[in-house]
């Protein structure tokens, strides 16, 4: 006697695939903050029902991305000046410690990984591939964390980097910014693959907090 068929795997399989179109457009700003991202035109884009659609759209209200309003569907979540310092406070209590342990566990290959990572980014900040820059940036401070070693710290930090993506692809493309957030990368790849401690918090503390005060400078002036 066969086995039943079961369907369920099929509907998470296309769940997954419209988790990650949807965060990219999110992240990217195809999906302006504040827009409305209605079920029934989404699922009419991507030629699926809507229980795909809405099951994704949950899974990013959980990454703090999408809002959910009764009876009037899901919204890009706006951008906020209070969220901004939330998530960038977080990130100054959380990462530097997080970042300064990584430096004492981490080992060659861990090194390497950070190199091409940072590399990577270079390379496409220099092309302007700012999409991609922001998942790159995002991997690169990671790596810094090493997960495999600090699992729990990485998760916490993925959230607050995925969130605080949106403020920098949204704000920081001013010319000078991207030289030096290379500069800022690059002498903190190196105090860290040197292990020294301090230097690594200091570099870590002050990359957070310059990027942080741009953001509310740029979101604070007036609109032209």
């Amino acid at each position: 006697m066969g086995h039943p068929r079961v369907s369920e795997p099929l509907v998470q399989s296309v769940t997954s695939q419209l988790l990650v179109r949807f965060r990219d457009r999110i992240l990217s700003g195809t999906y302006a903050p504040g827009s409305a991202l209605r079920q029934d035109t989404l699922a009419s884009e991507f030629g699926t029902s809507k229980i795909p659609v809405r099951e994704a759209l949950v899974q990013l209200q959980a990454e703090g991305l999408v809002n959910i309003f009764p009876h009037r569907g899901f919204q890009v979540r706006p951008l906020t000046i209070g969220e901004l310092d939330e998530v960038f406070n977080l990130r100054l209590r959380i990462e530097p410690a997080a970042v300064v342990q990584a430096a004492k566990l981490a080992t060659a290959a861990d090194h390497a990984a950070a190199r091409k990572a940072l590399e990577q980014l270079n390379d496409a900040l220099g092309n302007e591939e700012f999409s991609a820059s922001g998942r790159l940036n995002r991997e690169f401070h990671l790596l810094l964390v090493v997960p495999r070693r600090q699992p729990v710290a990485a998760e916490i930090l993925s959230r607050l980097h995925t969130l605080a993506q949106r403020y920098v692809q949204a704000h920081l493309r001013p010319e000078g910014r991207v030289k030096r957030a290379a500069r800022e990368h690059a002498l903190l790849l190196k105090a860290w693959t040197a292990g020294k401690s301090k230097e690594t918090r200091t570099l870590v503390h002050a990359h957070i907090e310059s990027t942080h005060d741009d953001l509310v400078r740029v979101m604070s002036a007036p609109m032209r």
